[in-house]
């Protein structure tokens, strides 16, 4: 007797196995929070003078949250060339340990004249109204060119949005104030997960046939999961590139990128990608020193994103234990591989999506990166994970399939026992097909009496079968008799 033929959902193993990720914004949730974590400056936090950079970080950060249009541009190194613009506004940020020396810093050692022109000039919250005082003092002594008024200090010195303590403590991991900077920063990131894992799962759903209803709850419950996952992956990386982690591995990167730069190719797909990142064209040394941010930064996200999508099977092998080791090892083998190369496919898809953006004036180059990148680690995320997924079922059968197997026999068992019908048994699967799924297997995985599991889950629909069969009247020994006369009077004209 053949046994599931008609049931494809319960017959076919592919449908109860878990293939990771998911969730498809698992794919592009490590490139999203490497991309907005390579935008900071994150690198420099754990320099001598880290706390400054934070402060910067900080201060952008406050400005963007509320509506001004803000940009970093410290990083490109100018000489006395400001740090921040807000608002068309030029911003020079000095965080130092008290008033005078914030101060002293702005000016000239020699003649001890305003070093920034028409900068304005962020101090630490704290010292905010000490600064101003001693701006005035300067001003009075004729220290501030092209400004005679003492009150003009309060337009010169702006008030920063953290003290000096909470810029030292943003810079270094494992503190309060540096968790609490990690929370705010990285709900933006999620957000941005949440909103994409939510579009893609609505599509999907919808061109599978679901109700709108129904594919807005799964969205809903595809981008909590997406977005989490982001919020906490992008909260692990910034503390850990807090640390020398961040240097590791800097300067073989950098030269990596530099020596791909040097060719007309590689110095194109270069700048693509910074352009992409940035959303904006940038020059070569520019574009190659954010591209080796990007990919070390990648380097981290990327192995974080993998643990925090796995931590739902570890619970499950450890605690649960519904699944073995060696499916944990094989979905955390495929996670990591999905990731890598949806990181991939972000950074490809960012470049020609820039590239494309810039030539369209409607598009743009930020838009277009997104798009790109959003379609290129999808790509190359689920290609990834099926690829991975092929090669492990090689090594390594999925729990499903065993369990199924052994499912399966023992049906077969409880059919035999009851001598059920073929139709009767077609029956009986297509109940059991109603309560087989994933969860279900992984009820069973849990069972060390497999085979009385299944019986106390299944045996009673055999004994339902026997209870519907029409009842059965032997015949009369009259009849017999007849029956057996016939028998003998054929034999013997034979």
């Amino acid at each position: 007797m053949k046994i599931l033929d008609k049931t494809k959902r319960f017959d076919d193993e592919h449908d109860f196995v878990e293939e990771p990720p998911k969730n498809k914004a698992d794919l592009l949730l490590s490139s999203l929070v490497a991309d907005n974590l390579a935008r900071t400056q994150i690198f420099k936090y754990s320099t001598k003078y880290g706390h400054g950079f934070a402060a910067e970080d900080a201060n952008h950060f406050t400005d963007k949250l509320s509506g001004k249009v803000a940009e970093v541009v410290g990083p490109s190194n100018t000489l006395n060339g400001a740090d921040r613009v807000v608002n068309g506004v030029l911003i020079q940020s000095k965080y130092h340990a008290s008033a005078s020396k914030t101060i002293d810093a702005a000016f000239t050692f020699s003649w001890g004249r305003y070093r920034y022109g028409e900068q304005i000039l962020e101090v630490p919250k704290d010292q905010y109204a000490e600064c101003v005082k001693l701006m005035q003092d300067r001003i009075r002594s004729g220290k501030v060119p092209g400004v005679r008024n003492p009150a003009e200090a309060e337009k010169i010195v702006w008030k920063g949005s953290v003290t000096y303590k909470q810029a030292r403590n943003i810079a270094r991991s494992g503190n309060i104030d540096s968790l609490v900077f990690d929370t705010k920063t990285q709900s933006v990131t999620s957000v941005s997960v949440f909103t994409v894992s939510f579009v893609i799962t609505f599509a999907q759903a919808c061109w599978r046939g679901e109700s709108v209803a129904e594919a807005a709850r799964m969205a809903f419950e595809s981008a909590i999961v997406g977005g989490s996952t982001a919020f906490i992956t992008g909260i692990v990386s910034a503390q850990l590139l807090r640390t020398q982690v961040a240097s590791f591995g800097a300067a073989p990167i950098k030269n990596g990128v530099k020596a791909i730069a040097q060719t007309s190719v590689g110095g194109t797909v270069i700048r693509q990608i910074a352009a992409g990142s940035l959303g904006k064209p940038v020059t070569n040394t520019i574009a190659i020193r954010h591209v080796a941010k990007l990919l070390r930064t990648n380097a981290v996200t990327a192995p974080i994103a993998t643990v925090v999508i796995s931590s739902p099977d570890f619970y499950r092998a450890v605690f649960k234990r519904s699944i073995s080791w060696q499916q944990f090892t094989k979905n955390l083998s495929i996670n990591a591989a999905g990731v890598a190369a949806g990181t991939a496919g972000w950074l490809g898809g960012s470049a020609a999506g820039a590239a494309i953006g810039s030539a369209v004036p409607v598009i743009g180059t930020a838009t277009g990166a997104v798009v790109g990148g959003v379609a290129g680690s999808l790509g190359a995320g689920i290609g990834g994970t099926v690829a991975a997924k092929s090669l492990a079922d090689r090594i390594v059968p999925d729990d499903s399939k065993r369990l199924i197997k052994f499912l399966r026999n023992e049906l077969a068992r409880l059919a035999s026992e009851y001598i059920v019908t073929e139709p009767e048994f077609e029956r009986i699967i297509k109940r059991v097909a109603m309560t087989v799924d994933v969860k279900w297997l992984r009820r069973m995985f849990t069972q060390y009496h497999k085979r009385d599991f299944i019986r106390i889950e299944f045996e009673y629909l055999f004994k339902a079968a026997l209870r519907n069969r029409d009842p059965i009247m032997l015949p009369s020994a009259e009849a017999l008799e007849a029956v057996v006369d016939k028998i003998c009077l054929l034999e013997e004209t034979t």
